[in-house]
């Protein structure tokens, strides 16, 4: 009897199937339709690190202010800013990169564990 736990099986693909497809440009679908272009560069327990394209982000906002162009993004680089996705997630983001195409840097990996749970598909 203990050994006979009804299966719920969940057929979401979340964070950690990225993994596979680590290098390569990964289009990951959340439940509410949000759509995140990405291509993860490494990944630890503590980081993933890599990049994410304009159309994937509303804003980034450093110290109050959302940035506007590369000069507002070089005052930020190497610090955390707020990434805001389009479905109004905010999310801490390590900026080391930012161009028009995209911008780069890392998450922590316990705030993308979180959101795990909103993941529908991931395609690379």
């Amino acid at each position: 009897m203990w050994n006979s736990f009804p299966a719920y099986p969940d057929n979401r693909q979340g964070i950690s199937n990225i993994l596979q497809c680590m290098n390569k440009w990964v289009t990951i679908q959340l439940e509410d339709g949000t759509n995140l272009q990405v291509n993860v560069t490494s990944a630890d327990f503590n980081y993933a690190t890599g990049f994410l394209t304009r159309q994937s982000y509303n804003s980034l906002v450093c110290n109050g202010t959302a940035i506007q162009n590369s000069q507002q993004a070089e005052a930020c680089k190497g610090q955390w800013v707020q990434l805001v996705l389009p479905n109004h997630i905010s999310l801490s983001f390590y900026l080391t990169h930012y161009d028009d195409q995209m911008v780069g840097g890392s998450f922590q990996s316990t705030q993308l564990l979180g959101l795990s749970n909103r993941v529908t598909s991931v395609q690379c």
